[in-house]
């Protein structure tokens, strides 16, 4: 993205259709963005797997300031081990109060493009730091 300032208008825009329309719609909106707008982006993934999801984190990470991101792969999974979070990061900077359900975000947009791919998607911590993975899914529906 290179255009840190977009975090302060993501922010206020997940707060407003939060209390405008409500938790569910927003996760809907998340979703859909996740779905729909990267829906190209999934298919780069499905086409690609392991290799191409891990190139494609890589590329945008290194575009981030302030992010310290360690992207790393197995035979089934590639792992973001994201030590500092470039959009948390940024609105703290800044003082910007941030919503207490930014990070559900990666959870829904992230995890309706795994699934569009043929994945699935963890996360574990949040607020600054986390662990996120997009696990192959195998045929007979494990992983």
């Amino acid at each position: 993205m290179s255009a840190p300032d977009f975090y302060f208008g993501v922010n206020v825009v997940f707060q407003h259709i939060h209390d405008h329309f409500g938790k569910a719609t927003l996760i809907d909106y998340w979703q859909n963005l996740g779905r729909d707008y990267y829906h190209e982006r999934n298919m780069r993934w499905q086409a690609g797997g392991i290799p191409t999801i891990a190139d494609d984190w890589r590329d945008y990470f290194d575009r981030e300031p302030n992010a310290d991101v360690d992207v790393t792969t197995t035979d089934d999974a590639v792992t973001l081990d994201i030590h500092v979070c470039p959009a948390i990061h940024h609105l703290r900077q800044h003082n910007r109060d941030i919503v207490p359900y930014y990070c559900e975000h990666c959870d829904h947009v992230c995890g309706a493009q795994a699934q569009a791919a043929g994945f699935r998607f963890e996360r574990t911590g949040g607020m600054g730091a986390c662990q996120q993975r997009f696990v192959k899914i195998s045929v007979t529906g494990g992983a």
